[in-house]
């Protein structure tokens, strides 16, 4: 009976969660897909990045929801609600008193009526992310380092501009300024707020009269939901984007050094089979660093590093299942690692 070619496929692969659980379970599944189609071994890749994406999320909204809840109710308790109008931003409780609240990932600074001064904005630098609302308008900023300059990438929006975001009925009785993120200096960008947003904006016009425009309000358990909600997207997209370019560059080299050496490749073993091993190999450690990453294990180990340990301690175990079963003539020393003991 003729034997099939080398690399060609023998049987049907198994499909992608019958190959996800089998690999996290040891190599021995290897033998069976290394003659799959490098294709299949990299779309199936792109599912389980999809599906470590999700489960990033869902694992980094589980661990953090409770924290931005209850920051959410202690905002509440300080200041009842933020009172948005298209005139003005002010607060339920004291509306006349500064506050500095330190948030989940953020600094909240809420400075009424001509109390802001620059050097107020962001004191002692404790925080390198924050929000600052003023009478006329709030500001989302975040701290960079540029070329050894501390700089700010802020975006301003005019109360008039939050007010018709939150009530659809305004539309065109406002104006649409200040959307776009801006570059700024520290001292800079507290000017540009100075000037700007601490005194209250001039009164609508259109056909909407004052009565028509009730005040809006806005409280911390609201944007506590809200945050939780754009932390699981931002996971959701970040790991995403992370695991695909981090894996995808990782494989690339590995399988460059691969292709320079295919000439020394067992015979029976052929490129495309070599391909296949490594994409295959990076499930159990994806998964594995997508996980500790996302509950937090990041203040310990990056996920690059761990990922690397993962992968090169399976793949060594992965070609050495995958030659004994192509090159049976290879004899096993009494200290050589061996797939059963994995």
């Amino acid at each position: 009976m003729s034997q099939p070619q080398p690399g060609t496929k023998t049987a049907p692969a198994p499909g992608f969660f019958p190959t996800m659980f089998r690999l996290c379970a040891g190599t021995k599944v290897m033998t069976e897909i290394y003659e799959t189609s490098p294709a299949r071994a990299i779309w199936h890749f792109f599912l389980l990045t999809i599906l470590c994406s999700v489960m990033a999320a869902i694992v980094a909204t589980i661990m953090q929801k409770d924290m931005f809840e209850r920051a959410g109710r202690n905002l509440d308790e300080e200041i009842g609600a933020f009172v948005i109008t298209p005139e003005k931003i002010s607060v339920q409780k004291d509306p006349d008193t500064p506050r500095r609240f330190k948030l989940p990932y953020v600094t909240l600074e809420y400075f009424p009526g001509d109390t802001f001064s620059a050097e107020d904005f962001n004191v002692g630098r404790t925080s390198e992310h924050g929000i600052v609302v003023l009478p006329g308008g709030l500001a989302t900023w975040a701290g960079f380092n540029w070329n050894g300059e501390d700089l700010l990438y802020a975006s301003l929006m005019p109360v008039s501009v939050l007010y018709a975001s939150l009530s659809p009925k305004v539309n065109d009785a406002v104006d649409n300024l200040g959307m776009n993120g801006e570059r700024f200096s520290g001292p800079g960008f507290a000017e540009v707020l100075k000037q700007n947003f601490t005194a209250s904006a001039a009164k609508p016009s259109g056909d909407a009269s004052e009565e028509d425009l009730p005040p809006i309000l806005a409280t911390g358990s609201q944007a506590a939901r809200l945050a939780v909600s754009l932390l699981t997207a931002l996971v959701l997209l970040v790991t995403f984007g992370r695991n695909l370019l981090v894996i995808g560059v990782i494989v690339l080299l590995v399988s460059l050094v691969q292709y320079l050496r295919a000439s020394t490749l067992p015979k029976g073993l052929l490129y495309r089979n070599v391909l296949t091993i490594m994409v295959y190999s990076t499930f159990p450690a994806q998964i594995a660093a997508t996980l500790f990453d996302a509950a937090g294990g990041d203040r310990l180990i990056s996920f690059q590093l761990l990922f690397v340990g993962i992968f090169f301690v399976y793949q060594l175990f992965a070609f050495r299942a995958v030659l004994k079963k192509v090159c049976p003539q290879i004899d096993r020393k009494d200290d050589d690692l061996d797939d059963s003991d994995f």
